[in-house]
């Protein structure tokens, strides 16, 4: 399988992994978990207290207090802070399911892409939002450095591979040279995705899987200044959920309006503005759990927001009561997705486009929203946090970068030599060696390295929770 580009016959092959982590959401003054609510405040200190953050006082306070009178459901159930292994779980699950998509056995496994836009606008959105809540501001400059240092670092060491193999070795043709150059060109802009409406190419197998990269940087350098634009607006800030979801339904619209006119699949499939849908599911996620939370972005005075909070955690609550089985089934329904959708760019995947694709990230939005409320011991978050799946969604990122040139380079022989299943089980242990590789030796002694002023700055370092995004 030297080719696994978007041609007409095969449709989309791509999907990117997630996996960039942030430090958890603190008070400054208390050095509480955002993620918690405060503790009460107004009863008689004790002589002696036990080790922890001081108790929050005044207005901020008695907001807090007014809404956990309320009954609020508390995040993850008996979980408190730290990382949320059940995400990582999720993420692994739809990396291997790209896998096995580009060894031709998964026909909708690239409906993997949609599960990691839906994370990657919740984890996004939930690490702007703390930071907000935190400081009162988001640091653009601290933003983007961090995204840099995540990303970066192993990209460029796929990409180094692949000049060396394809460029300075001379491995393959002069066309397959060029296709390089030009991908990697794309690539490194992060436009790859506008590239591959243009032209579909596999980048001499080692970079057509970027558009997916180049897809979310878009959405990285871009919604942030959207985000930090609607919560000055303290009318927009307070509805934030609401409007994300009205993005939602505009995406849809435009994409068929896309469809209607007859543009191809290439252009509803690959473009950003096409496939926002799925980031923005993930952005209302993250408003409304937030909202739920703390109130509306500190909007409107105590009252109004105590009201606001109120009334998003009311609707959490009717929520929370289906999710034991609503999780489980968005989960299922996903599985039978991933069998039975078209990969190519005729009348079913049409159907995608006109309203399937959100169809799918309102799935993998309710599969994200059981895992973050529901109890650490239910059986599905058990299961999905497993600590093979758990590690193998932490190097997810290298995975999907490696696996892409295995399969194209090696993918054929190895079927040929073992056959189709255990070819999958060979480039698999493969890309997990590259990855684990890269992740090791490369990604996490940069992050360490990353400058102290890229860092969000809080006064104590509480456990890492799982904002991790590509």
């Amino acid at each position: 399988m030297a080719d696994h580009g978007h041609d007409s016959e095969r449709g989309p092959r791509r999907v990117t992994a997630l996996a960039h982590s942030r430090p958890a959401a603190t008070d400054r003054r208390t050095g509480t978990l955002l993620a918690d609510p405060p503790r009460l405040p107004g009863q008689p200190q004790p002589k002696v207290q036990p080790p922890g953050p001081a108790r929050p006082t005044g207005p901020t306070a008695r907001q807090e207090r007014a809404v956990r009178a309320a009954g609020a459901p508390q995040r993850g159930g008996d979980r408190r802070g730290g990382r949320n292994p059940a995400l990582d779980g999720v993420r692994a699950l739809a990396v291997l399911c790209v896998l096995v998509f580009h060894m031709d056995l998964l026909p909708g496994g690239y409906l993997g892409v949609d599960v990691f836009f839906v994370l990657s606008g919740f984890l996004i959105t939930g690490q702007l939002l703390a930071e907000r809540d935190r400081t009162g501001g988001v640091s653009l400059t601290r933003f983007y450095l961090r995204r840099a240092y995540r990303l970066l670092p192993a990209f460029w060491l796929l990409a180094l591979a692949g000049f060396t193999a394809v460029v300075l070795l001379g491995i393959g043709t002069a066309g397959e040279r060029t296709e390089f150059l030009d991908s990697l060109a794309a690539s490194a802009l992060y436009l790859n995705n506008y590239f591959q409406v243009v032209r579909q190419s596999t980048g001499a197998g080692w970079l057509g899987h970027t558009w997916s990269l180049s897809l979310e940087e878009q959405f990285y350098l871009l919604w942030p200044l959207v985000l930090v634009a609607l919560c000055s607006r303290p009318w927009l800030a307070r509805r934030l959920p609401v409007v994300l979801l009205g993005g939602v339904a505009g995406v849809v619209l435009w994409r068929n309006v896309l469809v209607t006119s007859g543009a191809p699949g290439t252009r509803t499939y690959f473009a950003l503005d096409t496939r926002a849908d799925a980031l923005l599911v993930g952005c209302a996620l993250a408003a409304w759990l937030r909202a739920a939370r703390h109130g509306a972005a500190g909007e409107g005075g105590v009252a109004g927001e105590g009201r606001v909070a109120l009334r998003w955690r009311r609707r959490l609550d009717r929520v929370m009561a289906v999710l034991p089985v609503a999780g489980p089934a968005a989960l299922a329904l996903l599985a039978v997705a991933t069998m039975t959708a078209p990969s190519g760019w005729g009348e079913r995947s049409a159907l995608l486009s006109r309203g399937g694709y959100t169809v799918i990230a309102l799935l993998a939005g309710a599969l994200i929203l059981t895992l973050e409320q529901a109890a650490t011991t239910s059986w599905l978050f058990r299961a999905l946090a497993a600590r093979p799946l758990a590690w193998l969604g932490q190097v997810s990122y290298g995975f999907y970068l490696w696996h892409f040139p295995v399969v194209a380079h090696w993918g054929n022989g190895l079927t040929g030599a073992l056959g189709r299943w255990p070819a999958v089980v060979a480039v698999g242990v493969i890309s997990v060696a590259l990855a684990a590789a890269s992740y090791y030796l490369l990604e996490r002694p940069i992050q360490r390295r990353r400058p102290a002023e890229s860092r969000p700055r809080s006064r104590s370092r509480p456990p890492q929770r799982n904002m991790t995004v590509t």
